[in-house]
């Protein structure tokens, strides 16, 4: 609910409090103008100048029967501020926001609050201007274009005659199509020898007219192929129904460096120590234990009973706190109404003690039969 504050002269507070105690009530209205602004304060049939003001913050007003238990009544917001003499007229005509809270401590507390407060100039009028171009074109469903400028190293193919000035890429060029790498330029990003490789796999990818027998092959070399872990390149093929001699198959294997066996490290006697070290080990940890009796601590309902013991001994000391402390409040608590609640609170959390005692009883006399079995 919204409420108002009125700030009257001294000696009209008196009268106005003297009227709300006798229960006349009607001998004060507050009448509207048209602005909303501005009103007509009267008072036993005498009218005086009033306008509403704004508060530095909203306010909430709270009531209580006990002190001890508030409740929010409404929020206030504006102050209405009644004026019995002339100047006091002018100096509110003036005033349409109060800095000065209700309490003393909030004495002039905007301006303490936004003193060091920074702020910012508008915004220039062709940014925003701009900014309502860019607006209404996606609200049309228009497309949306934005360029962004990169610097990049120059190459030749960047200019040539029909462009002097430099070539603009797009994704559709035949250009691009037959190298997409120059779309991933950046400034020192590539190499030399890294767009040379980019263009290499670009002709072999795009089929280039290779001979048949595959002897071009043999002279392209990457930086990550070895000559020495490469076995060599055969031309001839063999049908499936070509004979093969096997002891012809073994010498031309034994001529291969690259598939011919390679003799393994002897091993020291150190290291065949400590390989028999590791294999006895190993053959420890796989000797799998006899299968004896299982101890109850091992046992899945045993874990379970311990659990919920624990649980419900924790549920207790709540319950003990919550009761002491809603006992106070019993005691201390004049109000009826909000005593007997406090009461009925009070038996319920007892109830509850009782049966988490009772099952804390079943479950420790379980605990001790697992044990004693």
């Amino acid at each position: 609910m919204e409420q108002y504050l009125l700030q009257v002269p001294k000696n009209l507070a008196g009268e106005i409090r003297a009227h709300i105690g006798n229960g006349a009530a009607e001998k004060i209205q507050l009448v509207s103008k048209a602005d909303n602004r501005h009103f007509t304060f009267i008072l036993s049939g005498k009218e005086y100048y009033a306008k509403i003001a704004q508060l530095p913050c909203v306010l909430e007003t709270h009531k209580t029967y006990d002190e001890n238990f508030f409740y929010k009544s409404g929020e206030i917001g504006q102050m209405f501020i009644v004026c019995e003499k002339q100047d006091e007229k002018e100096v509110a005509e003036t005033i349409n926001e109060i800095n000065n809270g209700i309490t003393p401590p909030n004495t002039n507390v905007v301006k303490r609050k936004y003193d060091k407060t920074k702020h910012y100039a508008p915004f220039p009028k062709p940014d925003v201007a701009r900014v309502e171009e860019d607006l209404i074109k996606i609200l049309q469903g228009g497309p949306f274009e934005e360029i962004e400028e990169e610097l990049v190293e120059f190459h030749d193919w960047m200019v040539d005659e029909e462009h002097p000035n430099g070539i603009i890429l797009t994704d559709e060029m035949e250009l691009i199509r037959q190298h997409p790498e120059y779309l991933k330029l950046t400034l020192g990003g590539y190499t030399k020898e890294e767009m040379n490789r980019l263009q290499l796999a670009t002709e072999l990818e795009s089929g280039m007219d290779l001979d048949s027998g595959g002897a071009d092959l043999e002279d392209l070399t990457f930086n990550n192929i070895s000559d020495e872990n490469t076995p060599p390149i055969t031309h001839s093929s063999l049908g499936m129904d070509d004979e093969v001699d096997g002891s012809q198959t073994s010498r031309e294997l034994q001529r291969s460096p690259s598939l011919a066996p390679v003799a393994s490290r002897s091993m020291s006697q150190d290291d065949e120590g400590v390989d028999d070290l590791e294999n006895e080990l190993l053959d420890g940890l796989d000797e799998k234990p006899s299968s004896g009796a299982v101890s109850y601590q091992e046992n899945p309902n045993y874990l379970e009973l311990v659990a919920a013991r624990e649980r419900l001994q924790k549920g207790i000391q709540e319950s003990d706190r919550n009761i002491i402390e809603l006992t106070t409040k019993v005691d201390a608590n004049s109000n009826i109404v909000v005593k007997n609640r406090f009461k009925q609170m009070l038996e319920t959390t007892q109830s509850q003690k009782a049966n988490l005692a009772q099952e804390l009883a079943e479950t420790v006399e379980r605990i001790e039969q697992m044990e004693a079995a």
